[in-house]
């Protein structure tokens, strides 16, 4: 299993104080002909109908590395969850400052190019600053 992100606790706060129940692990995705899935870092559903699954971000050593991991990470997982027929929606949680800062910078352009969805979490405040997507 994966390790955890540094601010996973504040994620799933953040999630839990906006009426979201979150699972207490990794959402897994089992690609048929391969041995080990694959894993986003959780799944999260509201009241019984919508699913959302989150893979979380940090951006603190290397925004831009980080940057560019995160969306070639964020297509995967959106490709085989499309190919599998599942169809929860599928969101990259990130700090406000990643947002503010790396993501204002270049990671825009590329976001609404592919149509990657946002979290935005306030990460002092445990709570969710805007969904973009």
């Amino acid at each position: 299993m994966p390790a955890l992100d540094i601010y996973h606790p504040q994620v799933v706060n953040a999630l839990q104080k906006a009426g979201w129940a979150v699972s207490t692990g990794p959402y897994v995705i089992r690609v048929p002909g391969r041995k080990r899935p694959l894993y986003a870092d959780l799944s999260a559903q509201l009241n019984t109908s919508k699913i959302i699954v989150a893979e979380i971000k940090c951006f603190q050593i290397d925004p831009r590395g980080e940057l560019y991991t995160a969306i070639g990470q964020y297509l995967v997982y959106r490709a085989l969850l499309n190919q599998l027929g599942i169809s929860h929606e599928l969101y990259l949680a990130v700090p406000s400052s990643a947002y503010h800062g790396i993501f204002r910078d270049m990671g825009m352009v590329v976001i609404n190019e592919t149509k990657i969805k946002l979290i935005v979490v306030d990460i002092e405040q445990e709570v969710i600053e805007q969904w973009l997507g």
